[in-house]
Parts: structure tokens; C-alpha cells; sequence
């Protein structure tokens, strides 16, 4: 485990209160842009499951309630009692009928059925192992089921990219993430229908990506 991800829980557990201030912070003001641009992304006509690993507190949960219908089951599974327990509390508050959360490790999800959609929002590069955690993804997605990532990845496309990864990697260290190069590779081997996208000029990269219908 890199040493930036070392008693992630505890840190969590602790940041809890004040995390959707710490997001808005360190997103350099694009959190709210960063949640909505994953409702946007949601396949409508299909997305009637939908799991977010590494839910934290609810906060891109408001977004894709307001993006979805009321028929649409949203769970939502992180590891740290104190992110579930403010995510039950906002549960409770805007009265989210279809919206349940679980604290448990992402690892040992069990899902009834096969999901439709699975979200990753600031999360992926938070977990030790990404590549794990994509393939713990792909286990639980329908045959042509959706994954949408949202994650700050160090890219190497544009003259800006050096200075934006200095950021990224600075930004690292306050918020307990790994950035990796891995997430992008395997996203092309094992998906299909493959959309990138950057916001903040690459402090943000978009993957919107399906699980091969054969698989």
C-alpha cells in the first residue's frame, strides 16, 4: 500500500464532517461541476441498478437522484461507519426512498443480481489497488453494463498535462490518493465503447465505458 493511502479509514472516519468542503477545495471549485457531469453520463434507458463504490457522504448522490426516476435503485458502499453514517443521515433528510447505503469493503459486496451501472466519483486512485478494484467492477456489471470513473490520472496528451500532474500529485497528498497511469490501460483492454474526457484541463479525467456484452 502507497504510503499517501496508509490508514485511509481512520483518515476518513475523521474527514468525514468536513469532506464536501475538503472536495470543493481541492477540486478547485469543481466538485458540484464534477457530481453533475456523472448524472449527466448515466445511460437513462438502461440504468436502473446503480452501485457507487466508494460512496463517501453522499455527495454525488443528490445528482443522480435528480438525474434518475424514482424506479431507479441507487446503492451506495463505502468502508468508513462515519461517511455512511452522514450518508444515511442525508438519506433520511431529502427522504431518498430508493436509495440505500452499506458500510463494508468494497471487496465483499454481494449484489443479488448483476448492476447496470457502477459509478467510481474521487475514489479509484483512494483505493490501494485500482486495478482490483476496476476488476471487483466488472464483476458485478451486467453484459454491457455502464462504469463511470471520475478520478484525477497523471495524462501525457497535451503540453499542459506536466504542470497539471504536478498539481495532481501535490493534491495527493492531502487527500489520500495514488495517481496512477494503470486506470486508462485497462479501462481500453477490458471495455468497450470507450469515452475519455478532461475537465479542469486534465486535473479531472471522464471515462464512461461498457462491459463487453460476451464478457
Amino acid at each position: 500500500m502507497d504510503y499517501r493511502q496508509a490508514a485511509n479509514e481512520r483518515k476518513y472516519d475523521f474527514a468525514a464532517s468536513s469532506y464536501d468542503f475538503i472536495a470543493f477545495i481541492m477540486s478547485l471549485g469543481q466538485a458540484n461541476k464534477i457530481y453533475q457531469k456523472i448524472a449527466e453520463k448515466i445511460d437513462q434507458k438502461t440504468s436502473k441498478n446503480i452501485v457507487e463504490l466508494g460512496c463517501g457522504p453522499a455527495s454525488v448522490i443528490p445528482a443522480i437522484v435528480n438525474g434518475t426516476d424514482d424506479s431507479t435503485q441507487i446503492t451506495g458502499i463505502d468502508f468508513s461507519a462515519k461517511m455512511i453514517e452522514i450518508a444515511n443521515r442525508k438519506k433520511q433528510i431529502n427522504n431518498w426512498g430508493n436509495v440505500e447505503f452499506e458500510c463494508l469493503d468494497m471487496y465483499n459486496f454481494k449484489c443479488p443480481k448483476p448492476v447496470d451501472t457502477v459509478i467510481f466519483c474521487l475514489a479509484l486512485t483512494a483505493i490501494p489497488d485500482s486495478t482490483r478494484a476496476l476488476e471487483k467492477s466488472l464483476s458485478i456489471l451486467s453484459p454491457g453494463g455502464q462504469l463511470i470513473i471520475i478520478d484525477s490520472i497523471p495524462l501525457n496528451t497535451r503540453w499542459w498535462h506536466p504542470f497539471t500532474n504536478i498539481y495532481i500529485y501535490l493534491k495527493s497528498l492531502v487527500v489520500g490518493a495514488k495517481p496512477t497511469r494503470k486506470i486508462l490501460p485497462f479501462i481500453h483492454r477490458n471495455m468497450v465503447d470507450v469515452e475519455i474526457e478532461e475537465m479542469a484541463y486534465g486535473v479531472y479525467t471522464v471515462i464512461n465505458a461498457r462491459k463487453p456484452k460476451s464478457a
